[in-house]
């Protein structure tokens, strides 16, 4: 069962699609935070993090003021889920958001009904230690997990990812080398946080935060129509 003792932040300029987001999330025994603002909402984050954030793109005049805020939760150690929703729905922004980390793009007008389900589905997942994969059971050389942190290591040196992208990696670990982690596994390890769609992109970004650590990575490869594999 999913422990309700968590803290959402809200950030909507619009005040009464932020009342109606407030309301949904406090019917389900959720804590909330609400802002208007992007400066407002992080200096709250310099206090204390919330355990998921759900996010406007434009928040009053600043037409970027979510993404910026998406690049401001970058800097912390902890991987935060954001869920963007806006009505900006050019593949740019939709790649963008998922760039910066977050988890899912979704557009407005929302099913408050569909919102619910995702964030505890996100929940679900970052709260959930399913398998402890340290460096005695992971499969793969050199790739440490620590699930009870989200934390992931190449060689020893951190890895810079989000949750989710925590989750997909860990089944290259668990399936090792040169076998194929299909694109159902990869869903299904988010709970379908994670859609079809939009899994490449995540991977992508897993591929960049190897790189970030070691320039010549290149052993995630493409399995077309089916996945992905670990190979050498």
């Amino acid at each position: 069962m999913l422990n309700k003792n968590y803290t959402i932040a809200i950030i909507e300029d619009d005040l009464i699609q932020l009342e109606n987001l407030e309301t949904a999330m406090k019917a389900q025994g959720f804590k909330v935070n609400c802002f208007a603002d992007r400066k407002s909402a992080e200096s709250s984050f310099g206090n204390k993090l919330p355990d998921l954030i759900i996010l406007d793109i434009i928040l009053g005049s600043e037409i970027d003021g979510g993404f910026e805020i998406a690049k401001y939760l970058l800097s912390f150690e902890v991987a935060i889920p954001v869920i963007f929703l806006s009505e900006r729905q050019s593949e740019f922004d939709i790649y963008t958001g998922h760039a910066l980390g977050a988890v899912d793009y979704l557009p407005k007008p929302i099913s408050l009904a569909v919102l619910v389900a995702k964030v505890k589905n996100l929940l679900r997942i970052t709260s959930y230690v399913a398998i402890d994969v340290n460096n005695e059971q992971s499969k793969i050389k050199g790739l440490t997990l620590a699930d009870n942190e989200f934390k992931a290591y190449w060689n020893e040196k951190p890895l810079d990812l989000t949750a989710t992208e925590f989750e997909m990696l860990k089944q290259f670990s668990l399936t090792g080398e040169k076998g194929v982690v299909t694109y159902g596994t990869l869903q299904e390890s988010t709970q379908g946080v994670v859609e079809r769609n939009t899994i490449n992109t995540h991977i992508c970004r897993i591929r960049s935060a190897f790189k970030k650590v070691d320039s010549n990575f290149s052993l995630i490869h493409n399995e077309y129509g089916r996945g992905y594999s670990w190979q050498k």
